[in-house]
């Protein structure tokens, strides 16, 4: 029957617009992978002082949790395309002056932060026009295998960049990195521009036309802001899903603020037990995504999320349990090789449930406004606790507060195994055989489960 038709991959590859916004992914990935040592290189040199990237670091993320709820309910009432357009543009015209001022040798340490702050804002707004624009041009069967496909190989095209980024700052020089930035931004803005997609601001202009004939008041902004929080705050499967990134953002924050820390403390090792770690859990991300749809058929939702939790504390724990057997070289970079990648693997497996759920659940008119402020509660999370971590850090040893987190880990990953929200979550068809021109039979069905009947 059609309707059992199985989806593969090759499906994906067959999705003209949507290879098109994997390709311009890719391209962007390669160039910021370059662009992030590059870049980092450039702030030592201007300043002098390695406080000056904790700082910038810092103040990156703040646009991301200020601008992006704001950003989405704006961007709900634009056309997506020509915003993803313009912030790689803008993004590009940014880079382009710290290269040019680099070179030139105006470049002042307040440029960079000023540059850093622009970049971000611009950013908050890329975000949720790239996640509105995904249902419009790729069906609902094909999320799973759509959005891993482009997880994948972007993280691939991340690990080349990472590999290449010292040969090619050693050859064209740091400001010449960032002009290869640069011309990765114009590309994808480029291949973005030839998207096809219908657009549906433009549908629904007649419509509001007559409806202001009628006398019916155009919905203003902060009515449509106001709406998107509304949207979340009635509907428990995107407050799940909020507070499940929030708790994966916090496991993870050790691990991101400690390295330095863990290989001089844990590993007992130097800097390049670090390369181990980064290079290890980046493919094990690139598997975890390109598996992550045959292990959605094979395992519940909650199955799923509590094996990562568990795969996530037994990391935390296991790294110190493993300290007697450091001695040997050999072993310590086969065990943390081994054990980040499956790390990895895991944290890729949660992010892919997370990022497929969302976009599946979530009514298309409100999923620009609801991805902004999902953003930005999930990148409140890791500067929040890695404040805290720095405050105990003062009173406890790292390998303490690895252990504290794999206990929580654990501890978290068992009430999974009874969360009635994740029930719903698998009760609900995958969309396969849907018909056009009717509502999708996930959305009918998903209706009886959610009362409020918000998030349908």
């Amino acid at each position: 029957m059609e309707g059992q038709k199985k989806i593969g991959y090759r499906d994906i590859f067959r999705q003209k617009e949507y290879m098109k916004m994997i390709v311009a992914a890719m391209i962007n990935r390669f160039g910021d992978s370059i662009d992030a040592i590059a870049f980092t290189w450039i702030v030592y040199e201007i300043t002098g002082n390695a406080a000056w990237s904790a700082l910038i670091y810092g103040l990156n993320i703040i646009p991301s949790i200020i601008v992006t709820p704001f950003a989405g309910a704006w961007v709900e009432r634009k056309r997506k395309k020509p915003i993803m357009v313009l912030t790689d543009l803008a993004r590009a015209a940014c880079v382009a002056f710290v290269a040019t001022g680099y070179l030139a040798g105006f470049l002042r340490p307040w440029m960079l932060i000023v540059n850093t702050l622009i970049i971000s804002t611009v950013e908050a707004f890329r975000g949720p026009a790239n996640t509105a624009l995904t249902p419009m041009i790729l069906e609902k069967k094909y999320y799973e295998y759509g959005m891993s496909l482009m997880t994948t190989l972007s993280s691939a095209v991340q690990l080349i960049g990472l590999a290449m980024a010292a040969a090619v700052i050693a050859v064209i020089g740091s400001a010449g990195a960032l002009y290869v930035d640069v011309t990765t931004f114009v590309l994808s803005a480029l291949i973005i521009l030839f998207v096809k997609v219908q657009e549906k601001k433009a549908e629904r202009q007649p419509e509001k036309r007559k409806e202001q004939a009628a006398g019916k008041a155009e919905e203003s902004y902060w009515s449509v802001l106001a709406s998107g929080f509304q949207y979340v705050g009635q509907n428990k499967i995107v407050i799940f899903l909020i507070a499940t990134i929030i708790m994966l953002n916090a496991l993870i924050t050790p691990l991101n603020s400690l390295q330095a820390p863990l290989a001089d403390e844990i590993l007992r090792t130097g800097a390049e037990a670090l390369s181990v770690i980064g290079i290890t859990l980046t493919l094990g991300m690139m598997l975890g995504s390109f598996v992550y749809p045959m292990v959605r058929k094979l395992l519940k939702g909650k199955i799923l999320l509590s094996l990562a939790g568990l795969g996530i504390g037994v990391y935390y724990l296991s790294m110190v349990a493993g300290q007697p057997l450091y001695d040997s070289k050999v072993f310590l970079y086969l065990f943390i090789a081994v054990l980040t990648g499956l790390m990895g693997v895991m944290v890729s497996l949660l992010n892919s449930f997370l990022s497929v759920e969302f976009v599946k659940q979530t009514d298309e008119a409100y999923l620009a406004r609801v991805n902004s402020i999902l953003s930005a509660f999930s990148c409140a999370a890791s500067p929040l606790v890695a404040f805290i971590i720095s405050g105990i850090a003062a009173f406890c040893d790292t390998q303490v507060i690895f252990l504290a987190t794999g206990i929580l880990a654990l501890l978290a990953s068992f009430p999974l195994l009874f969360s009635r929200t994740l029930d719903m979550l698998d009760k609900t068809p995958e969309g396969e055989g849907e018909e056009q021109g009717s509502e999708p039979a996930a959305r009918q069905e998903e209706i009886s489960y959610i009362t409020d009947g918000a998030y349908d």
